[in-house]
């Protein structure tokens, strides 16, 4: 086994990936990921180093995904119309990295990872806030929609679904239904 290979460093990232939504930050170790992995603790830590750098490495390419695939979904040579009504569907696609996103153990024992979070939240939220004054310079959102609260009560769903949903499913079905009427209600009718 290679170190360095991006193979194996995307198999360690996906199994840390599978293990933060099974058990959080703190219900797994080094050799529970070891084994997920199918390699040995020494090999692991070759790879990766440490589990800070691991979990950074990890929320920093969650983060990076949503970023680029609301870029991609947002520059799409569609009707905006079109775009605002499979948003959605477009923010539910990712809900495995909102939950990965909202552990709070990470705020209170990895601030570095915090401070990175929080930093590409800033760059998702100026994308989505762009996208929202765009529809209104088209016509096509209410004149009085505030893309900061829109962004705001959007963030707020988020986080009370993650915290009281009991399943991955439950979360989606919600979520869509919220976002669907938040939406539909911005539009101009």
């Amino acid at each position: 086994m290679k170190i360095g290979d991006k193979n194996i460093e995307k198999i360690v990232l996906d199994s840390t990936k599978t293990l933060l939504l099974q058990s959080g930050v703190k219900g797994w170790n080094m050799d529970d990921l070891a084994k997920e992995c199918g390699m040995s603790k020494r090999t692991l830590y070759k790879i990766i180093g440490n589990k800070e750098e691991l979990l950074y490495q990890c929320y920093s390419n969650s983060m990076d995904k949503v970023i680029q695939s609301f870029k991609i979904f947002s520059s799409q040579d569609k009707d905006y119309s079109t775009l605002i009504e499979n948003m959605a569907d477009q923010q539910v696609e990712h809900v495995e990295e909102y939950i990965i996103v909202n552990h709070k153990t990470i705020k209170t024992e990895y601030p570095r990872i915090d401070a990175m979070i929080h930093e590409k939240l800033v760059t998702r939220k100026n994308d989505f806030m762009a996208f929202l004054e765009e529809g209104k310079a088209l016509g096509y959102l209410n004149e009085k929609v505030d893309p900061r609260v829109i962004n705001n009560i959007i963030s707020a769903l988020m986080e009370f679904n993650i915290n009281m949903c009991k399943t991955k499913r439950e979360f989606e079905s919600k979520i869509k239904e919220e976002l669907d009427y938040i939406f539909s209600s911005i539009q101009k009718k």
